[in-house]
């Protein structure tokens, strides 16, 4: 049964509208909150969330074990993973959002400075210095452009979702991390500033920090009001200001997801585990920091893609709830916290995410997005669905903002639609 045929009303109330892409209600979303930070706490429906971000990404088994019980105690237990590689405890009351901070300084998760801790966001590839294959100065590249964005007071400027990224490539290949400023690991051990469309010439990672700072200053002296990830022109409008040499970048064809979001043993001691669309509770986090100390390094290395990463295992590590099966659908699937956690989602999407995990076609991805942001997964899916006023609508080889062609009143119909969709995939395949 094609998902057409499932549209009862709806199908006749949105074909009605006459409105391309505003089907059964499904209208672009007001923007009301903003990028949270350590210092900058945002409230959610339900409750304020806090968010942490470990230094170039690495978490110490007795910091993760400290987020375990501030999160289960004065949050509601659920953490997310964000793909800034960043941790999220959600459910605060507002007097424990504003301590907070103080907590997370004390255990070596944040600077004291709110201008400092905010001009630190960067990605740092995230077996830097456990995978041989990643550019080895890619710590000490990292490094040097964190102490320089932590004094460059007047880039407190810069928008609150501005970020720098270190790729140093490796078992997750250069390209994968995305930025507005990425220093980027070349041949014979030099390193490219890649800003937009643009990509300076490969230097030493001294000079390509300076030029990436550089970047970043004529970023808020010239007004800009896009940033570079979201329109390359502007990387090229920066270069031109500062005078740098760099050829354009052609657009890189999206990476196979299968490639970063990798679980199970990684080579080298290393074991990769997911959290099943980015959410995972405080009793998991606290498993894991426990695996970490008394069967590894003790490090939880976090990466963009909602896994984190344990070092110096000899055995693959078991933690209840955590994805650790290269096949899994889970690790196909993207849902945001859906219509209980944000008052901008106009439903359920998790649990509808993990119950149609089973029914999606061979290697097919979905994203269920509580509303047209598409927080969760801004890219495109094989199947997208979106909750509007009327039920959920489904986008096929797009993002959540992308054309509605069908309408499904009600998670049951949702249900029988991807019964038809697997069927449709075994024969498609020859099954």
């Amino acid at each position: 049964m094609a998902g057409s045929d499932l549209l009862g009303s709806g199908a006749q109330v949105a074909d009605q509208t006459g409105v391309t892409g505003v089907y059964g209600g499904f209208a672009q979303p007001e923007v009301k909150g903003w990028c949270p930070g350590l210092f900058a706490p945002m409230e959610a429906a339900d409750g304020w969330l806090v968010r942490v971000r470990p230094t170039l990404g690495r978490l110490e088994a007795a910091q993760a074990f400290l987020l375990a019980d501030v999160a289960q105690r004065q949050g509601n237990g659920r953490i997310g993973l964000t793909n800034r590689a960043s941790l999220q405890l959600r459910g605060f009351g507002a007097d424990a959002a504003r301590r907070f901070p103080e907590i997370a300084v004390a255990a070596g998760l944040g600077l004291s400075d709110a201008g400092m801790e905010r001009r630190q966001a960067m990605l740092v590839s995230p077996l830097a210095g456990d995978d041989p294959n990643c550019a080895a100065q890619t710590v000490a590249c990292a490094e040097s452009l964190r102490t320089a964005l932590i004094g460059a007071e007047e880039l407190t400027a810069l928008p609150g979702k501005f970020g720098f990224a270190v790729d140093g490539g490796g078992l997750y290949p250069t390209g994968l991390l995305q930025a507005d400023i990425t220093l980027r690991a070349t041949e014979g051990g030099l390193w490219s500033v890649v800003c937009g469309a643009m990509c300076a010439a490969p230097t030493t990672y001294t000079l390509a920090v300076g030029q990436a700072v550089a970047l970043a200053r004529a970023f808020v002296t010239s007004h800009q009001s896009v940033r570079p990830q979201r329109d390359r022109a502007v990387g090229q409008a920066l270069f031109q200001i500062l005078g740098l040499a760099g050829q354009v970048l052609a657009p890189k064809p999206t990476q196979a997801e299968v490639c970063c979001g990798r679980v199970g043993p990684l080579g080298h001691g290393l074991f990769a585990l997911s959290a099943p669309m980015g959410c995972m509770t405080a009793t998991m986090l606290h498993d894991c920091a426990t695996v970490a100390a008394t069967q590894g390094d003790g490090i939880l290395r976090l990466t963009p893609w909602h896994t984190l990463v344990l070092g110096g295992m000899e055995q693959a590590p078991v933690v209840a709830g955590m994805v650790t099966d290269p096949h899994s659908p889970l690790l196909r699937i993207w849902a945001c916290s859906g219509a209980s956690a944000c008052a901008q989602a106009a439903g359920e999407t998790e649990n509808l995410a993990r119950n149609l995990a089973p029914l999606l076609p061979a290697g097919a991805s979905l994203h269920v997005s509580g509303c047209r942001k598409g927080c969760a997964h801004p890219g495109s899916a094989d199947y997208t669905l979106v909750a509007g006023d009327q039920g959920y609508g489904l986008v096929r080889n797009g993002s959540a903002s992308g054309d509605v062609e069908s309408l499904f009143v009600g998670e049951q119909a949702v249900y029988t639609a991807f019964e038809s969709f697997k069927k449709e995939g075994a024969v498609d395949a020859g099954l």
